[in-house]
């Protein structure tokens, strides 16, 4: 066989292993199994999102209230109250507070009601724009059966605090001023000072 032919003959087996040996390494991880590629890139997942929690708020309030008659003077009672209540994240705010007689109530002429001594406040409201509008409806009294002579309990339905708190705020009052009939020519009045801190 002439010599140039054997050169061509062997220059074509070695590019032919030297293909194959291309292709297979191809198909093939140089990395046993449980041997990681150090320059493979590496993702992580994503952090875990946070569900917003509602906020808890410490209520007092001082309320100065009087039930003036039409004949024969006015009564009065002072109270303070506090409580708890809690802000949703969705602004839905409720909690209950407690109000106690300060001063004992007095009146400008004889009379003989018991005077309530403590009254239970379930208090309702929400939180929108950074403005928390809040209600108040009676939830018991001590001694049961009792009447407040300076009418807190005939204007708590009508004491609407509205409280600016926007975000991140952790302080914030409110002063509301109530009058209202007696449906005797009378009327009755209060006025509310309102504070929450953030707890």
């Amino acid at each position: 066989m002439p010599k140039p032919l054997k050169v061509a003959i062997w220059v074509a087996v070695f590019a032919a292993c030297a293909g194959a040996g291309a292709f297979v390494a191809s198909r093939s991880n140089p990395f046993p199994p449980g041997v990681e590629d150090p320059g493979a890139q590496h993702t992580s997942p994503p952090p875990a999102s946070v569900a917003p929690q509602p906020t808890a708020w410490n209520l007092t309030m001082h309320v100065d209230s009087q039930h003036t008659l039409h004949e024969g003077g006015a009564c009065r009672s002072d109270w303070d109250a506090s409580g708890t209540i809690q802000i949703q994240p969705n602004g839905t705010a409720s909690g209950v507070a407690d109000a106690k007689l300060a001063p004992p109530a007095s009146c400008d002429f004889a009379q003989s009601q018991v005077q309530t001594k403590e009254l239970r406040l379930v208090i309702t409201g929400a939180r929108a724009a950074g403005v928390l509008k809040l209600s108040f409806a009676e939830g018991g009294r001590t001694p049961v059966g009792s009447q407040d002579l300076g009418g807190l309990t005939n204007t708590l339905h009508f004491i609407h605090p509205v409280v600016k708190l926007p975000a991140g705020a952790k302080r914030g009052n409110a002063t509301t001023n109530v009058s209202r009939s007696d449906g005797d020519l009378g009327t009755y009045s209060s006025t509310s000072a309102l504070r929450l801190a953030l707890q």
